[in-house]
C-alpha cells in the first residue's frame, strides 16, 4: 500500500478515535450529571460535599457538575443549611421543580387522565378527559394540545409519557390492548402515537410496568424480587428483582392476564382458553354475577365494579361470598405457578383490585397454601399495596427520568418504547 494511503488511513483513524473519545468522555459526563441530579431529587437539601463524598470524586467535580446543572434551569441552590460539622456551613441543593415538568398521560378506555408531574414527581394537577368509543386517537390529539395550552405554557416540559394498559410491541410497530381495542378492531400503531407528540420526547410505557416502578422506589418492599400484580380491567403482572424491572416497561416480557386458568373455559380474544383476565378481571364482572345468580341494582350505564362485590360479601350475600371465593381460587392457581417459576419473596397486588377488600385477601392466601408447592407459598409474603392510585402517574415519570432523560440530548423527535 502506498504511504501516502497509509498516512490518510491513520488520520481518518485518528479522527474517528477522536470522536469517539469525545463522545465517550460526554457519555461520562452525562452519566455523573445525572447521579448529582438523583441524589439532589432524592435527598433534598443535600450539599455539594455529601455528593463527592457519596460518589467517592472530588468536590471540583462535583461543583462543575452542580454548576452546569443550575446554569440549565435544573437545580436550585437555597443557600446555607443547617449541619453537624464545624466550620463553614455547606448550601443546600434542591432539584428546579417550579420550572421543570413531565406531562403523563394516562390512557384507559373510556377516559385520558393527563397530569403534570414536576420534577420532584409529585403529582400537581390532573385533568380528565372523555374518550368517544370513535375517533378516539383524534380525540387523544385534541386532549393533549388542549391540556398543553392551559397548562404548560412556562414551564421546561422534561419529555411526554403514555401510559397503555397493554403491550408495546416496537417490532411490529402496535400497541396490543384488549383494554383499548374493541374485537376485531386494528390495533394502534406506535408511529400514529409519535405523530400526535411531535415536538417533545416521547416515552410509551405499560401501565403495570409504571405501578411496579412505583412499587420499587416509593414503596415498602423487604426482599429483593417481587411479582407485582395490577389488577384492573384485566390482569397485568411485572417482575423485580435486585432492584430493577425485568424486561423494562413494554410489557412484553410476561402476559400473567392471559396464563390459562381453565384449559376449557371461554375464549379470550388472545386466542387462548379461560384466562385469568377473563375470570377475575372487572370487565368480567357482569357475566360473573350472572352466572352466580347475583341481582345488584345500578344504572344502566354504570359498570359493575370490585367494590360492589366486596359491598354485597359485607352484607352477608352468599353468592357474593361464592364468587369471590371463586375469583381466589382461579387467582391462587395463576400466582402459585408464576411463585414456581420465579421464587420472589412478595406479591404485591395493587391496582383497583385492592378494592375486592381484607375477605378476598384472605381467600387467596388460604387457597395458595392448600395448592402451591409448600416450601415457596411458606418463603412468600401476600399483600395489597400501599401506594396510591396516582402512583402509576409517579412511576412513569421516575422511570422517564432514570432510564431515558438526558441532559445533553435534548432532541425533541426522540421516542422511547418500554
Amino acid at each position: 500500500m502506498p504511504i501516502i494511503n497509509k498516512v490518510t488511513e491513520l488520520i481518518k483513524y485518528g479522527e474517528e478515535f477522536y470522536i469517539m473519545k469525545k463522545y465517550n468522555q460526554a457519555l461520562i459526563k452525562d452519566k455523573n450529571k445525572k447521579q448529582v441530579y438523583h441524589m439532589i431529587e432524592d435527598i433534598p437539601g443535600i450539599s455539594r460535599a455529601q455528593i463527592a463524598d457519596a460518589m467517592k470524586v472530588s468536590k471540583t467535580t462535583v461543583s462543575a457538575l452542580v454548576d452546569e446543572l443550575m446554569q440549565e434551569g435544573f437545580v436550585l441552590d437555597e443557600g446555607v443549611s443547617e449541619s453537624g460539622r464545624q466550620g463553614r456551613k455547606p448550601n443546600s441543593l434542591v432539584v428546579n421543580s417550579e420550572k421543570n415538568k413531565i406531562v403523563v398521560l394516562d390512557w384507559r378506555k373510556e377516559v385520558l387522565a393527563i397530569s403534570l408531574v414536576d420534577a420532584g414527581i409529585e403529582v400537581e394537577l390532573t385533568q380528565d378527559y372523555y374518550l368517544k368509543q370513535e375517533e378516539k386517537l383524534e380525540k387523544l390529539r385534541e386532549s393533549f394540545h388542549d391540556f398543553m395550552e392551559n397548562s404548560c405554557r412556562e414551564i421546561n416540559v422534561m419529555g411526554i409519557c403514555l401510559i397503555i394498559p397493554g403491550m408495546i410491541d416496537e417490532k411490529a410497530d402496535e400497541i396490543i390492548s384488549v383494554v383499548l381495542q374493541e374485537e376485531g378492531e386494528e390495533r394502534y400503531k406506535i408511529s400514529q402515537l409519535r405523530n400526535i407528540f411531535v415536538g417533545y420526547p416521547l416515552a410509551v410505557l405499560n401501565d403495570t410496568a409504571c405501578y411496579a416502578y412505583a412499587e420499587n422506589v416509593f414503596g415498602q418492599l423487604e426482599g429483593d424480587s417481587c411479582i407485582y400484580i395490577n389488577i384492573n380491567d384485566g390482569v397485568g403482572a411485572a417482575i423485580i428483582h435486585n432492584g430493577n424491572l425485568l424486561g423494562g416497561a413494554s410489557g412484553m416480557a410476561s402476559q400473567f392476564g392471559h396464563f390459562s386458568v381453565d384449559r376449557k373455559g371461554l375464549p379470550c380474544s388472545c386466542g387462548n382458553r379461560g384466562c385469568l383476565e377473563n375470570q377475575i378481571g372487572e370487565l368480567a364482572l357482569p357475566r360473573q354475577f350472572k352466572q352466580f345468580g347475583i341481582t345488584y341494582k345500578k344504572a344502566q350505564e354504570e359498570k359493575l365494579l370490585f367494590k360492589d362485590l366486596a359491598y354485597l360479601v359485607e352484607q352477608g350475600n352468599c353468592n357474593a361470598a361464592r364468587l369471590m371465593e371463586s375469583m381466589a381460587e382461579d387467582f391462587s392457581y395463576a400466582l402459585c405457578n408464576a411463585v414456581a417459576l420465579f421464587h420472589p419473596e412478595e406479591i404485591v397486588i395493587g391496582g383497583i383490585g385492592r378494592k375486592l377488600g381484607d375477605s378476598f385477601l384472605e381467600d387467596l392466601k388460604r387457597y395458595m397454601k392448600k395448592m402451591g408447592f409448600r416450601q415457596f407459598m411458606s418463603d412468600v409474603k401476600v399483600a395489597y399495596t400501599e401506594l396510591k392510585e396516582e402512583s402509576v402517574i409517579q412511576g412513569a415519570a421516575k422511570y422517564y427520568i432514570d432510564n431515558y432523560f438526558r441532559f445533553n440530548d435534548t432532541d425533541p423527535e426522540q421516542y422511547f418504547c418500554g
